[in-house]
């Protein structure tokens, strides 16, 4: 029987962003493993591997895991290898190499930790690595056009541009009763700005906090909502102001953009971020910083507003609600569902395999 590996860095990640890719291959006859750094349970998942990776790329725990991947793919002969996150894409590529396998090995990038902007340390280790695993990569799929460009152009690699992982407009029909949702958040009559993501540095959120402090939102009739699990410890504590909400991860993220009169992101990195597209799904005006990722899917001053940095960010938010937009917010967004996503990908994966998938 044909045979995949999906290795990311946790289960969280498969579960978010994957499941519906395990059941395509299961209802065409595969069989899926899952490997991570937890040890949950997955749908359409026939045997789970727990390894010792870390999201620290330095760990002596990913040096145990390239060999634990290594003994794996030995045994088991997968005829497809896919990676995903950036630990997950390295352990899955170099547990490959100087082994005679027939395997297909794809890497999805989410979002390369090298970009225009970002720090030179990040070019100075993590692209190096990037061009050398890209030998031992059958097909690297890449989600925004500054991505794309620097790998088909840099990396030895078949390389393709992807609408991103896929979003699931059914989850977006299903919504609470707004008025009872705004009870409980003791929301009245002000104007409300949603920020949907993990909290964590990549998401910016404690600097907006921090920025976001200093301006008296009650009088601004303004209130705030933060709305994603913390890798940040204690996140709580950066929050002086009661009109900014921190609530935890949640799933029906439609009753919250719902009664969102703004979605904003001030991420300072990006691949192509789910949150925005289901914003624009739902038609909410967004306002994001300037950066791969979010510029791929907002055009400034058509279909939402991008901005170089927090205070440019603040001062949007303020004249957006005061003033509107002047133009209509209609976005079609169809190409990024999860099933025309899943179609493309298919095309792609049948250029490489013997046994075309359905």
């Amino acid at each position: 029987m044909k045979k995949i590996l999906f290795i990311a860095n946790s289960d969280r990640h498969i579960l978010l962003c994957h499941i519906p890719y395990l059941k395509m291959f299961k209802e065409n006859d595969y069989t899926v493993h899952v490997a991570t750094n937890t040890n949950n349970k997955i749908d359409y998942c026939d045997k789970k591997i727990k390894l010792s990776l870390t999201r620290k790329p330095f760990s002596l725990n990913n040096i145990k895991s390239i060999f634990e991947i290594r003994r794996l793919v030995k045994c088991e002969n997968y005829d497809i290898i896919s990676c995903h996150t950036p630990m997950g894409g390295f352990l899955g590529r170099i547990s490959v190499i100087n082994q005679k396998l027939n395997t297909k090995v794809f890497y999805t990038a989410h979002g390369f930790h090298f970009y225009k902007g970002s720090k030179l340390i990040n070019w100075l280790i993590y692209y190096p690595i990037e061009l050398i695993l890209s030998k031992y990569t059958t097909c690297l799929f890449t989600m925004n056009m500054e991505d794309y460009q620097l790998a088909s152009s840099k990396f030895s690699c078949d390389t393709y541009k992807i609408n991103g992982i896929g979003y699931d407009d059914t989850r977006l029909r299903v919504k609470t009763n707004s008025n009872k949702l705004k009870k409980k958040l003791d929301i009245k009559d002000e104007f409300v700005v949603t920020y949907i993501a993990e909290i964590s540095k990549r998401k910016n959120q404690i600097n907006l906090v921090k920025k976001l402090n200093k301006i008296d939102l009650e009088k601004e009739n303004i209130k705030v909502l933060l709305i994603g699990d913390s890798i940040i410890k204690n996140f709580s504590k950066y929050i002086k102001n009661k009109n900014i909400i921190y609530l935890d991860f949640k799933s029906d993220v439609a009753s919250y953009l719902n009664i969102s009169d703004l979605v904003i992101s001030p991420s300072n990195q990006e691949g192509l971020p789910l949150n925005i597209m289901e914003a624009m799904h739902m038609n909410k005006m967004v306002i994001a910083t300037n950066i791969r990722g979010n510029k791929d899917l907002i055009i400034n001053n058509q279909n939402g507003i991008l901005v170089d940095n927090l205070d440019d960010l603040i001062k949007e938010i303020i004249n957006y609600k005061n003033n509107g937009f002047k133009n209509n917010i209609n976005n079609n967004m169809d190409k990024y569902k999860i099933e025309n996503v899943i179609k493309d990908i298919k095309k792609i994966y049948n250029k490489y395999l013997e046994s075309r998938l359905k």
